[in-house]
């Protein structure tokens, strides 16, 4: 009876839900927002194109050099040696290429190399040879339409595109034992070329060793430590490091430690000073000992280490921690210059003959 006594639903209701305007205007929205999401994507796919052609026409440029280390073996002290390497490239235009000395990485000291080249470390010396190395050319051009091919010492086969010459010449007061040093190839484009295209540039470089012939060892010790105060709160710990070997070695302060009668009161005091050392030479190496309360003067045990790479130096012994301030103050660094005021003498110089014109007319 319920279902007799309803009404009768408006015939219209179908055609008002799923009339033609409404169905125009659902369409219209999706056209719009497929319309959108198909642009996106174009415009996506556009860019990826273009970065793509970039990147297919932008290329990497390396330079290497083979061999990449050059053992010259043994160079006595008042000779000289020519040696030869060949640098190649995948440019595909001329380049300018820069060659100059460059000191070796101090990773070298670290372990012996018996292959490829020979360097015994705890046989090295670390003086300074950029006044040995001479180059006949210090820049040379490098054009890849120039090939030839070489068999390396070792009987690899390379080509390459250009030949550098490197002379060295061992002074007679130069140390015994291991010397090494390296090449920097620097690449500079011609002008004209402008680097169009060039991504990036790789430079690979070259490491070279030789052997002065004579008793080579490494060898160091911490003759004597001292304090001086600097301020009330400030207390400057020298460490005197002697070079007891034959070869020239680069000295580290890596540790101070500073004990009372309780236990441990300072550490961290050094400061990883670095100094090169020749033999016989003695480094004063100074890490500070800083508290903001002060520090009290008196007795203090002291631990220290100095390491040279291929060995360390240890020590310990009491220091005395003075009371006043024993470090000079132009020690300590100078003090700001007070210059006459010249410019303020001309000023008045030129007021006095203003005032000598006026007084004139």
């Amino acid at each position: 009876m319920d279902k007799l006594n309803q009404k009768p639903r408006d015939i219209n209701y179908m055609e008002k839900s799923y009339s033609p305007k409404s169905h125009d205007f659902y369409y219209r929205f999706l056209s719009d927002t497929m319309k959108n999401k198909m642009f996106a994507v174009l415009n996506c796919f556009l860019t990826s194109v273009a970065l793509l052609l970039l990147v297919s026409q932008a290329h990497a440029i390396s330079i290497g050099a083979a061999p990449g280390a050059i053992d010259m073996g043994s160079v006595p002290r008042g000779t000289e040696r020519l040696v030869e390497f060949y640098v190649m490239t995948n440019a595909n235009q001329d380049i300018l290429v820069g060659v100059s000395y460059i000191p070796v990485h101090a990773s070298i000291y670290e372990r012996e190399k018996r292959t490829y080249y020979t360097f015994i470390p705890s046989e090295a010396s670390e003086e300074d040879i950029s006044s040995w190395i001479t180059f006949p050319q210090k820049s040379i051009l490098v054009s890849p339409t120039q090939t030839q091919l070489v068999t390396l010492p070792d009987g690899t086969s390379v080509r390459y595109n250009r030949k550098v010459s490197l002379i060295v010449k061992v002074p007679k007061d130069a140390d015994p034992g291991y010397h090494a040093g390296a090449i920097n190839l620097q690449p500079q484009l011609k002008s004209g070329g402008a680097g169009a295209g060039i991504s990036s540039i790789g430079v690979t470089r070259v490491i070279f060793v030789l052997k002065v012939p004579g008793y080579a060892v490494r060898d160091g010790n911490i003759i004597d430590m001292e304090a001086e105060r600097v301020a009330d709160n400030r207390v400057r710990i020298d460490v005197l490091f002697k070079n007891t070997g034959t070869t020239t070695i680069t000295a580290r302060l890596d540790m101070v430690k500073l004990f009372d009668n309780f236990g441990l009161v300072a550490e961290n005091i050094a400061n990883g000073q670095l100094k090169k050392v020749k033999p016989g030479q003695v480094a004063i190496l100074s890490g500070y000992w800083l508290e903001n309360d002060g520090i009290k003067s008196g007795q203090y045990k002291a631990n220290s280490n100095v390491n040279y790479i291929t060995g360390n130096a240890l020590k310990e012994q009491t220091i005395n921690v003075p009371s006043v301030i024993t470090v000079p103050k132009d020690i300590l660094g100078p003090g700001p210059k007070h210059e006459f005021p010249w410019w303020l003498v001309i000023i008045i110089m030129l007021l006095l003959g203003l005032y000598v014109y006026w007084r004139m007319d």
